[in-house]
C-alpha cells in the first residue's frame, strides 16, 4: 500500500475530537477538491507525492497500542486494493477504526463492525466535485457514522440544508451531522448562526479543525 505518513496525534474533528489516535494517511485520491489541504498526498503530475510501499502487516505494527484508535485517511483510503484487508486486520487487533472518505468512493463493499465508523464528506458546490457524490453512500450509513459538510459559500449552506432534509426523510435514526467551514472562506460565527436558526440542523454539530488551531495550518504529521 502507498503510505504517505503514519503518526500519532489527536483527532482534530468529528466525534473523537481531542482524543489521541494513530493516523494512517494513504496516497492518491479519485477527486480534486478546490480547497484540498492534503495535496501532498495526491498522486498527480501537479503535486509531488512522497510515499512508502508498505504491507498490511507493516502498517499494523505502527499502531499505538496504548489507545488503539486509528483514523484511516488520505487522499482517499477506499481506492486502495488492500484497504479492506487493512481494516479487517486493525479490527482484529481491537482497534476502533475511523475511515475518512470523500463520498465519491463506494462504501457498500466494506464489511461493517461495531468498532468501525465512517466519516464521509458530502462535497458541496464550492468543492468543485459535488457531481462526484455517490448518493447511495449517504443512504447506506449506520447511526455511529458521520456525515461531514464543509461550507464555503451561501450556495453551499443552501445545498447542505436540502441534503439533510432528504436524509431525514430516509433515516429512522440519522447518522451524526457535523458542519464546518472551508478554512478562511466563511466566518465561523455566520455558520453557527445558521445552525442555531435552521430547524433541520437542530441535532447537527458545528466544528472547527482543531489541529489547525493548535499547530500551523500547513503543518504535516499532526
Amino acid at each position: 500500500m502507498k503510505v504517505v505518513e503514519i503518526f500519532d496525534s489527536i483527532d482534530g474533528e468529528g466525534i473523537r475530537t481531542g482524543q489521541p489516535a494513530t493516523f494512517i494517511r494513504l496516497a492518491g485520491c479519485n477527486v480534486r477538491c478546490s480547497y484540498c489541504d492534503t495535496a501532498y498526498a495526491l498522486l498527480s503530475e501537479k503535486e509531488k507525492c512522497v510515499y512508502t510501499e508498505m504491507t498490511v502487516d507493516e502498517i499494523a505494527k505502527k499502531v499505538n497500542q496504548n489507545y488503539r484508535r486509528v483514523t484511516l485517511t488520505g487522499g482517499e483510503p477506499l481506492i486502495h486494493e488492500d484497504c479492506e484487508k487493512l481494516i479487517t486486520r486493525l479490527l482484529e487487533m481491537g482497534c476502533e477504526v475511523n475511515i475518512e472518505t470523500n463520498g465519491a468512493a463506494d462504501i457498500t463493499k466494506i464489511a461493517r463492525a461495531d468498532k468501525l465508523f465512517l466519516t464521509i464528506d458530502y462535497k458541496l458546490p464550492s468543492s468543485g466535485v459535488s457531481d462526484k457524490m455517490i448518493w447511495n453512500n449517504f443512504l447506506s450509513l449506520k447511526p455511529q457514522d458521520v456525515i461531514k459538510f464543509v461550507c464555503g459559500s451561501e450556495e453551499d449552506i443552501s445545498e447542505m440544508i436540502g441534503v439533510v432534509k432528504k436524509l431525514q426523510s430516509h433515516y429512522e435514526k440519522m447518522p451524526h451531522i457535523f458542519i464546518g467551514a472551508v478554512f478562511g472562506k466563511i466566518e465561523y460565527k455566520d455558520l453557527v448562526e445558521v445552525v442555531l436558526k435552521e430547524p433541520v440542523l437542530s441535532d447537527a454539530r458545528f466544528q472547527i479543525q482543531l489541529h489547525k488551531v493548535i499547530w500551523d495550518p500547513e503543518m504535516k504529521g499532526v
